[in-house]
Protein backbone atom coordinates (compact mmCIF):
# COMPACT_ATOMS: atom_id res chain seq x y z
CA UNK A 1 0.00 0.00 0.00
CA UNK A 2 2.32 2.63 1.25
CA UNK A 3 4.64 1.79 -2.30
CA UNK A 4 1.08 2.07 -4.42
CA UNK A 5 0.17 5.69 -2.56
CA UNK A 6 4.44 7.17 -3.28
CA UNK A 7 3.46 5.89 -7.12
CA UNK A 8 0.35 7.65 -7.22
CA UNK A 9 2.53 10.82 -6.00
CA UNK A 10 5.89 10.32 -8.29
CA UNK A 11 3.24 9.83 -10.73
CA UNK A 12 1.50 13.39 -9.76
CA UNK A 13 4.31 14.92 -9.41
CA UNK A 14 5.53 14.08 -13.03
CA UNK A 15 2.84 15.42 -14.18
CA UNK A 16 3.50 19.09 -12.67
CA UNK A 17 7.12 18.99 -13.18
CA UNK A 18 7.42 19.45 -17.15
CA UNK A 19 6.02 23.29 -16.89
CA UNK A 20 9.36 24.06 -14.70
CA UNK A 21 11.84 22.16 -16.88
CA UNK A 22 10.27 24.30 -19.33
CA UNK A 23 11.39 27.73 -17.00
CA UNK A 24 14.42 27.39 -18.25
CA UNK A 25 16.20 26.60 -21.06
CA UNK A 26 19.40 24.56 -21.37
CA UNK A 27 22.57 26.13 -20.57
CA UNK A 28 25.25 26.86 -23.49
CA UNK A 29 27.01 23.10 -24.44
CA UNK A 30 25.36 20.59 -21.80
CA UNK A 31 22.54 19.20 -19.66
CA UNK A 32 19.98 21.28 -18.84
CA UNK A 33 21.25 23.70 -15.51
CA UNK A 34 20.84 22.26 -11.81
CA UNK A 35 21.41 19.07 -13.25
CA UNK A 36 25.59 19.45 -13.04
CA UNK A 37 26.12 15.73 -14.83
CA UNK A 38 24.69 14.17 -11.61
CA UNK A 39 21.59 12.00 -13.01
CA UNK A 40 18.67 13.29 -13.10
CA UNK A 41 19.70 16.19 -10.50
CA UNK A 42 17.73 18.65 -12.67
CA UNK A 43 14.67 17.00 -11.46
CA UNK A 44 12.57 18.30 -8.16
CA UNK A 45 11.56 14.87 -7.10
CA UNK A 46 14.78 13.52 -7.72
CA UNK A 47 16.51 16.33 -5.65
CA UNK A 48 13.81 16.34 -2.81
CA UNK A 49 14.62 12.26 -2.61
CA UNK A 50 18.11 12.12 -3.12
CA UNK A 51 19.46 12.64 0.23
CA UNK A 52 23.11 12.33 -0.67
CA UNK A 53 23.14 13.82 -4.20
CA UNK A 54 24.17 11.19 -6.20
CA UNK A 55 21.24 11.49 -8.84
CA UNK A 56 20.20 8.26 -7.86
CA UNK A 57 17.35 7.08 -5.51
CA UNK A 58 18.30 4.29 -3.24
CA UNK A 59 16.37 1.82 -1.31
CA UNK A 60 17.30 3.63 2.12
CA UNK A 61 16.26 7.20 0.38
CA UNK A 62 12.66 5.22 -1.08
CA UNK A 63 12.39 4.09 2.08
CA UNK A 64 12.43 7.73 3.40
CA UNK A 65 10.01 8.72 0.67
CA UNK A 66 7.04 9.77 2.65
CA UNK A 67 8.96 12.12 5.04
CA UNK A 68 10.29 13.93 2.43
CA UNK A 69 7.32 14.12 0.70
CA UNK A 70 5.66 15.11 4.16
CA UNK A 71 7.66 17.96 4.03
CA UNK A 72 5.86 19.56 0.82
CA UNK A 73 2.71 19.45 2.87
CA UNK A 74 3.36 23.68 3.55
CA UNK A 75 -0.01 24.20 5.59
CA UNK A 76 0.16 21.12 7.48
CA UNK A 77 -3.18 19.80 6.72
CA UNK A 78 -1.81 16.32 6.31
CA UNK A 79 -2.65 16.33 2.66
CA UNK A 80 -0.62 17.27 -0.74
CA UNK A 81 -2.44 19.34 -2.75
CA UNK A 82 -1.09 19.92 -6.82
CA UNK A 83 -0.94 23.78 -5.58
CA UNK A 84 1.95 22.22 -3.36
CA UNK A 85 3.79 20.12 -5.14
CA UNK A 86 3.88 22.98 -8.37
CA UNK A 87 4.77 25.71 -5.53
CA UNK A 88 7.36 23.58 -3.34
CA UNK A 89 8.82 21.59 -6.05
CA UNK A 90 10.58 24.75 -7.77
CA UNK A 91 13.83 26.56 -7.24
CA UNK A 92 14.97 28.82 -5.40
CA UNK A 93 14.26 30.41 -1.99
CA UNK A 94 11.57 28.74 0.10
CA UNK A 95 11.42 25.55 -1.45
CA UNK A 96 9.97 22.37 0.83
CA UNK A 97 11.21 23.15 3.85
CA UNK A 98 9.39 26.57 4.19
CA UNK A 99 12.80 28.78 5.43
CA UNK A 100 14.67 31.53 4.17
CA UNK A 101 16.85 30.36 1.53
CA UNK A 102 15.46 26.89 1.64
CA UNK A 103 14.62 24.42 -1.28
CA UNK A 104 16.46 22.96 -3.83
CA UNK A 105 18.35 25.58 -5.02
CA UNK A 106 19.80 29.12 -4.33
CA UNK A 107 18.70 30.62 -7.91
CA UNK A 108 16.32 28.96 -9.92
CA UNK A 109 17.24 25.90 -12.10
CA UNK A 110 20.85 26.81 -11.86
CA UNK A 111 21.06 27.34 -8.19
CA UNK A 112 22.85 24.38 -6.03
CA UNK A 113 20.98 22.81 -3.69
CA UNK A 114 19.93 24.06 -0.55
CA UNK A 115 22.43 22.11 1.38
CA UNK A 116 25.32 24.15 -0.73
CA UNK A 117 24.44 27.00 -0.32
CA UNK A 118 22.01 27.84 2.51
CA UNK A 119 21.24 25.20 4.91
CA UNK A 120 18.30 24.90 7.09
CA UNK A 121 19.44 23.45 10.41
CA UNK A 122 16.98 21.93 13.28
CA UNK A 123 16.69 23.79 16.35
CA UNK A 124 19.27 23.53 18.94
CA UNK A 125 17.44 23.72 22.62
CA UNK A 126 19.80 25.98 25.12
CA UNK A 127 18.50 23.47 28.17
CA UNK A 128 17.10 20.74 28.98
CA UNK A 129 13.41 22.08 29.49
CA UNK A 130 13.85 23.77 25.82
CA UNK A 131 14.79 19.93 24.38
CA UNK A 132 11.86 18.62 26.35
CA UNK A 133 9.57 21.32 24.32
CA UNK A 134 11.20 20.69 20.99
CA UNK A 135 10.97 16.78 21.48
CA UNK A 136 7.19 17.25 22.37
CA UNK A 137 7.01 19.41 19.33
CA UNK A 138 8.35 16.24 17.21
CA UNK A 139 6.10 13.94 18.82
CA UNK A 140 2.65 16.03 18.16
CA UNK A 141 3.70 16.19 14.44
CA UNK A 142 3.50 12.61 14.51
CA UNK A 143 -0.35 12.49 15.82
CA UNK A 144 -2.90 14.31 14.32
CA UNK A 145 -2.17 17.28 12.59
CA UNK A 146 -4.98 19.27 10.78
CA UNK A 147 -4.00 22.70 9.70
CA UNK A 148 -0.31 23.82 12.00
CA UNK A 149 2.47 26.06 10.94
CA UNK A 150 5.44 24.73 9.52
CA UNK A 151 8.80 24.16 11.20
CA UNK A 152 9.86 27.20 9.55
CA UNK A 153 7.11 29.49 10.80
CA UNK A 154 6.84 28.02 13.83
CA UNK A 155 10.31 29.57 14.50
CA UNK A 156 9.34 32.96 13.51
CA UNK A 157 6.93 32.75 15.89
CA UNK A 158 9.22 32.16 18.82
CA UNK A 159 11.83 34.85 17.71
CA UNK A 160 9.67 37.68 17.09
CA UNK A 161 7.57 36.43 20.34
CA UNK A 162 10.51 36.29 22.50
CA UNK A 163 12.51 39.35 21.10
CA UNK A 164 9.91 42.02 21.77
CA UNK A 165 9.26 40.23 25.77
CA UNK A 166 5.45 39.39 25.10
CA UNK A 167 3.58 39.30 28.06
CA UNK A 168 0.69 38.89 26.38
CA UNK A 169 0.14 36.38 23.28
CA UNK A 170 -3.31 35.83 21.82
CA UNK A 171 -4.09 33.39 19.31
CA UNK A 172 -7.02 32.86 17.08
CA UNK A 173 -6.82 29.61 15.81
CA UNK A 174 -5.73 26.88 18.41
CA UNK A 175 -5.32 23.49 16.23
CA UNK A 176 -3.37 20.90 17.50
CA UNK A 177 -1.59 23.40 19.44
CA UNK A 178 1.69 23.32 17.55
CA UNK A 179 1.84 26.49 17.21
CA UNK A 180 0.90 27.21 20.99
CA UNK A 181 4.30 25.40 21.68
CA UNK A 182 6.56 27.77 19.44
CA UNK A 183 4.87 30.59 21.36
CA UNK A 184 5.71 28.43 24.65
CA UNK A 185 9.43 28.57 24.30
CA UNK A 186 9.30 31.84 24.28
CA UNK A 187 6.68 32.66 26.74
CA UNK A 188 8.82 30.52 29.74
CA UNK A 189 11.75 33.17 28.80
CA UNK A 190 9.62 36.33 28.75
CA UNK A 191 7.73 35.27 31.49
CA UNK A 192 4.01 35.60 29.40
CA UNK A 193 1.07 33.35 28.89
CA UNK A 194 -0.53 32.52 25.90
CA UNK A 195 -4.69 32.35 25.44
CA UNK A 196 -5.86 30.70 22.44
CA UNK A 197 -8.89 30.11 20.66
CA UNK A 198 -10.73 27.23 18.70
CA UNK A 199 -13.92 26.44 18.10
CA UNK A 200 -13.36 22.45 17.65
CA UNK A 201 -13.46 20.39 20.64
CA UNK A 202 -11.76 17.43 18.97
CA UNK A 203 -8.81 19.73 18.19
CA UNK A 204 -8.83 21.37 21.85
CA UNK A 205 -8.23 18.18 23.09
CA UNK A 206 -5.04 17.04 20.93
CA UNK A 207 -4.23 20.20 21.54
CA UNK A 208 -4.42 19.83 25.50
CA UNK A 209 -2.06 16.58 25.36
CA UNK A 210 0.56 17.90 23.16
CA UNK A 211 0.86 21.30 25.55
CA UNK A 212 0.89 18.46 28.86
CA UNK A 213 3.31 16.61 26.76
CA UNK A 214 5.55 19.87 26.33
CA UNK A 215 5.38 20.61 30.11
CA UNK A 216 4.07 24.26 29.07
CA UNK A 217 -0.34 23.97 29.74
CA UNK A 218 0.64 26.34 32.48
CA UNK A 219 1.71 28.77 30.46
CA UNK A 220 -1.53 28.61 27.83
CA UNK A 221 -5.41 29.20 28.89
CA UNK A 222 -7.77 27.21 25.91
CA UNK A 223 -10.98 29.19 24.85
CA UNK A 224 -13.49 26.97 23.31
CA UNK A 225 -16.46 28.61 21.31
CA UNK A 226 -16.77 30.98 18.34
CA UNK A 227 -13.73 32.99 18.40
CA UNK A 228 -15.56 36.43 16.68
CA UNK A 229 -17.43 36.39 20.30
CA UNK A 230 -15.10 34.55 22.39
CA UNK A 231 -12.57 37.62 21.60
CA UNK A 232 -14.79 40.24 23.44
CA UNK A 233 -14.03 38.91 26.39
CA UNK A 234 -10.33 40.37 26.47
CA UNK A 235 -9.67 43.18 28.18
CA UNK A 236 -5.68 43.53 28.82
CA UNK A 237 -3.36 44.69 25.92
CA UNK A 238 -2.07 42.27 23.73
CA UNK A 239 1.80 41.99 22.98
CA UNK A 240 1.54 39.42 20.08
CA UNK A 241 -1.79 38.67 18.25
CA UNK A 242 -1.61 35.78 15.74
CA UNK A 243 -4.13 35.19 13.33
CA UNK A 244 -4.73 31.27 11.50
CA UNK A 245 -8.35 30.54 11.69
CA UNK A 246 -11.11 31.58 9.13
CA UNK A 247 -9.29 33.51 7.16
CA UNK A 248 -12.31 35.17 6.09
CA UNK A 249 -12.96 36.34 9.02
CA UNK A 250 -8.94 38.03 9.75
CA UNK A 251 -11.03 41.55 8.89
CA UNK A 252 -13.11 41.13 11.89
CA UNK A 253 -10.33 39.38 14.30
CA UNK A 254 -8.31 42.83 13.83
CA UNK A 255 -11.22 45.29 14.15
CA UNK A 256 -11.95 43.91 17.51
CA UNK A 257 -8.79 43.53 19.02
CA UNK A 258 -6.67 46.04 16.86
CA UNK A 259 -7.39 48.60 19.82
CA UNK A 260 -5.93 46.42 22.52
CA UNK A 261 -2.60 45.60 20.71
CA UNK A 262 0.09 47.49 22.31
CA UNK A 263 1.77 50.27 20.53
CA UNK A 264 5.07 48.61 19.43
CA UNK A 265 2.93 45.39 19.60
CA UNK A 266 2.94 42.83 16.04
CA UNK A 267 -0.72 41.26 14.55
CA UNK A 268 0.94 38.20 13.06
CA UNK A 269 -1.11 36.47 10.17
CA UNK A 270 -0.31 33.00 8.58
CA UNK A 271 -1.89 32.08 5.25
CA UNK A 272 -0.69 35.25 3.65
CA UNK A 273 -0.10 33.39 0.32
CA UNK A 274 -2.00 30.15 0.60
CA UNK A 275 -4.82 29.63 0.59
CA UNK A 276 -5.65 33.36 -0.52
CA UNK A 277 -6.27 35.93 1.82
CA UNK A 278 -8.97 38.27 1.96
CA UNK A 279 -7.86 41.19 -0.14
CA UNK A 280 -10.02 43.56 2.91
CA UNK A 281 -7.73 42.04 5.65
CA UNK A 282 -4.52 43.06 3.23
CA UNK A 283 -5.67 46.49 1.99
CA UNK A 284 -6.65 46.91 6.04
CA UNK A 285 -2.92 46.30 7.17
CA UNK A 286 -1.46 47.87 4.26
CA UNK A 287 -3.41 51.48 4.10
CA UNK A 288 -3.50 52.13 7.68
CA UNK A 289 -1.18 54.96 8.49
CA UNK A 290 -0.83 53.88 12.28
CA UNK A 291 0.44 50.34 11.21
CA UNK A 292 3.53 48.56 9.49
CA UNK A 293 3.59 45.70 7.49
CA UNK A 294 6.05 42.70 6.05
CA UNK A 295 5.22 39.92 4.38
CA UNK A 296 7.47 36.75 5.21
CA UNK A 297 8.01 33.36 3.98
CA UNK A 298 6.10 34.06 1.13
CA UNK A 299 7.62 31.02 -0.68
CA UNK A 300 5.41 28.56 1.95
CA UNK A 301 2.59 29.76 3.66
CA UNK A 302 3.47 33.21 3.48
CA UNK A 303 3.08 34.94 7.33
CA UNK A 304 2.37 39.01 7.39
CA UNK A 305 3.96 40.53 10.19
CA UNK A 306 2.38 44.32 10.98
CA UNK A 307 3.91 46.31 13.92
CA UNK A 308 1.21 48.73 15.77
CA UNK A 309 3.18 52.13 15.65
CA UNK A 310 3.92 53.95 18.42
Amino acid sequence: MKHLVLLLVILIAAAVTPQFCQAQPPGPGGPPRGGEGRGDMGSPLVRLLDADRDGVISGDELGNAAAKLKELDTNQDGKLSADELRGQMRFGPGGPRGGPGAGFGGGGFGGPPASESTPSAPPVPKDDEEKKILDALDVARGGPRYANVSTADGRLLRQLTESIGAKLVVEIGTSTGESGIWFALALRKTGGKLVTHDIDPERIKVARQNFEKAGVDQLITIIEGDAHETVKQHKDPIDVLFLDADKDGYLDYLDKLLPLVRPGGLIIAHNMRRPTPDPRYIEAITKNPDLETSFLLMDGSGVGVTMKKR
